[in-house]
């Protein structure tokens, strides 16, 4: 319907008036009326669904069976004090939510999606092309979860989502020397490291510190694939040098016990072609 693609185009609007990474917009709305909008840091330390919520109970509007639009899934995040957004949402009595698109926060991705569609809220999505102008929106904050920077750094990703994919670069400029690594599930405490586009893999076996690694060079890189245990270190090889990673924590798959937060732990060191941190 028009009303509807004209309020989830306001919650793009209302996205891009945010300050900082996590650029979020939210506009609630019965039929062709806006009852109330809201926007992350329009208000500080509270979400963006939190604004537009706090906004209508300020003006005494009655949000049972109305529409919610947001560019970015509402949060569902159970390990912090915070009351989800998911939450207040279903409590508002909201019978509709769309959404532009999903948060691949490991803690947070389709967990906000589940918890309203448990509470009987409708869920629909934005339209393909405004979905791609709310992940625009947030693409410095969610490439954090498919993008790493630095010679010696760490990051948390959930390895279920794009491709298994996590991009590790020296730096951000164009061009930098970068290793595609890649993911998959293999266990609760053990995970596969795959070569990327273009790279091998190896497993540092026995390792536990990168220095004990001397020449990365010296291990086998026959395979394209190493199962990696957690305290364990593969190493990615490409004509750009070598990146060191090693598992620090893995948060598994439904099937090997765990809880629905889906993640791998990890810290890396780059090794450029001369064989030494840079």
């Amino acid at each position: 319907m028009d009303f509807e693609r004209a309020h989830a185009t306001l919650a793009v609007e209302e996205a891009l008036k945010s300050q900082g990474n996590a650029r979020v917009g939210v506009v609630i709305a019965r039929r062709d009326t806006v009852l109330s909008t809201g926007h992350k840091g329009e208000r500080s330390a509270l979400h963006a669904e939190q604004v537009a919520l706090a906004k209508a109970e300020e003006q005494c509007i009655d949000l049972k069976g109305a529409e919610l639009y947001t560019t970015l899934e509402p949060c569902a995040n159970s390990r912090t004090s915070r009351v989800p957004c998911a939450e207040l949402v279903s409590q508002a009595g909201i019978a509709v939510v769309h959404i532009g698109t999903y948060d691949p926060n490991p803690q947070v991705y389709r967990l906000g999606w589940k918890h309203l569609r448990d509470c009987g809220v409708r869920l629909r999505d934005f339209p393909a092309d405004l979905r791609t102008r709310a992940h625009d929106a947030t693409v410095d904050f969610t490439q954090v979860f498919t993008k790493g920077f630095g010679m010696n750094a760490g990051a948390k990703f959930d390895f279920t989502q794009n491709g298994g994919r996590f991009t590790i670069s020296i730096d951000e400029e164009p061009g930098s020397p970068s290793w595609e690594t890649r993911w998959s599930n293999c266990g609760a405490r053990a995970i596969y490291m795959n070569g990327g586009r273009p790279g091998v893999v190896a497993l540092a076996r026995y390792a536990n510190e990168f220095i004990e690694i001397d020449d990365p060079d010296a291990l086998d890189y026959e395979g394209t694939s190493a199962r990696v245990e957690i305290g364990s270190i593969g190493v990615m090889r490409n004509d750009d040098g070598h990146v060191l990673c090693k598992v620090v924590a893995i948060e598994p798959t439904v099937d090997y016990g765990g809880t629905g937060h889906v993640s791998v732990t990890i810290k890396w060191e780059v090794r450029t072609r001369g064989g030494q941190p840079a």
